[in-house]
């Protein structure tokens, strides 16, 4: 039991060792001009300074980035793991058990997460935020200029 949380830990570790290789991609800015993609979207002292609104623009790209990028492979991951302990559990009860829970757990995360943005579209739509405030493109995108 041992030997194997070992190599649960190792997968885990060499996994996220190497999805930190693609991290610095996401959050440079990089360019002269006033980058359009990454989670910092100004910092160019010479072309392009950082104002207020850039402030929840970057805000707003950390939410999309963990939204989009993080907690999908995370989920999978977990599920994966999950998998693993309910293969290898070969008649241990406490391991299904601990399976089934992990399983769980990552369903009801999964829709706490994407159903409370659900919820606030529902009802940001529903009371016609779109009409009143002038964002036809939607409540979740920030126009900056």
């Amino acid at each position: 039991m041992i030997r194997l949380m070992k190599k649960v830990f190792l997968i885990i570790f060499l996994s996220l060792l190497f999805f930190s290789f693609f991290v610095p991609n996401l959050i440079l800015a990089g360019g002269t001009g006033c980058p359009t993609e990454g989670l910092v979207p100004c910092g160019n002292v010479d072309t392009c300074p950082c104002e207020l609104c850039d402030f929840f623009v970057m805000i707003d790209n950390w939410i999309k980035g963990l939204l989009f990028l993080v907690v999908p492979p995370l989920a999978v991951l977990m599920i994966a793991i999950g998998g693993g302990m309910y293969i290898i559990s070969q008649g241990n009860p406490e391991m299904l058990s601990r399976a089934k829970r992990l399983f769980t757990a990552v369903v009801i995360g999964l829709l706490i997460i994407y159903g409370a943005w659900l919820f606030v579209n529902t009802f940001l739509m529903a009371i016609g935020v779109a009409e009143w405030t002038g964002l036809k493109e939607g409540w979740w995108i920030i126009p900056c200029d």
